[in-house]
């Protein structure tokens, strides 16, 4: 089974895209990792084992455009499976043969991992209890065969609004095509991240700096706002 990791960048540090390429490389499978720059290509990539390095413009929609264009050019080459990795995550040595393997025993069309929640600053916060398989699927946690890639059509074509929540547009597309699904419970995926509700999840006070993804008075669509503007607006519909 050929499979492609599609991984869109904008900025990150090369040492973060390094930890990015080393985990999807080094899978125990046949791995071809997409790297599609979102504006800022980082000639350093274009010598990495095993990558389609893509370039294109910043389309400034959270990495939307760029998993797309990484997945078309996936399925246009014969690719088997497609799974996405942000540039700032990483997964763990066993996930993509634990993804094959489900595939396999399941005939599944789609297979969804538990994730891990990592701070900034490199701590583990635990396991992630929203991304679940059921209520919602972080788009870091999928893996997708061909039967499935037409879902990925979602992240090209709507609502440019919708961006900022781009990852359940996704999944939406995914439950819609009725694809025969199963749920990894193992967290083999490493997701770093900035929003408050992650912290909130596993019963910390989340840090001023911290984000929050919000419906604000006046506006039809979510906002990233900082936890502190959340507070001092008294809290509105967000996550």
């Amino acid at each position: 089974m050929r499979v492609a990791v599609i991984s869109a960048y904008y900025k990150e540090p090369r040492h973060v895209l390094r930890k990015c390429h080393e985990s999807a490389i080094t899978q125990a499978a046949e791995v071809t990792h997409f790297m599609v720059a979102d504006g800022f290509p980082d000639s350093d990539v274009d010598s990495w084992p095993g990558v389609v390095h893509i370039k294109i413009p910043n389309h400034a929609d959270y990495g939307d455009t760029p998993r797309g264009v990484g997945a078309a050019c996936a399925a246009a080459n014969g690719f088997d499976a497609i799974c996405f990795l942000d540039a700032d995550n990483w997964y763990e040595p066993n996930h993509v043969e634990t993804m094959r393997m489900i595939i396999e025993e399941t005939g599944a069309q789609v297979v969804t991992a538990a994730r891990n929640i990592f701070t900034a600053d490199g701590r583990m916060l635990g396991v992630c209890k929203e991304s679940n398989g059921v209520d919602f699927n972080d788009t870091n946690c999928f893996f997708l065969t061909r039967s499935a890639f037409p879902a990925c059509a979602a992240w090209l074509f709507k609502d440019p609004r919708e961006s900022i929540s781009g990852d359940r547009v996704f999944w939406r597309a995914v439950q819609a095509g009725g694809y025969l699904h199963f749920h990894s419970t193992a967290p083999t995926v490493n997701y770093v991240s900035t929003l408050a509700s992650h912290y909130e999840m596993f019963g910390e006070i989340p840090p001023d700096d911290s984000k929050v993804i919000a419906k604000l008075p006046g506006h039809e669509h979510f906002q990233m706002v900082s936890y502190a503007q959340y507070k001092a607006m008294g809290g509105a519909s967000g996550r």
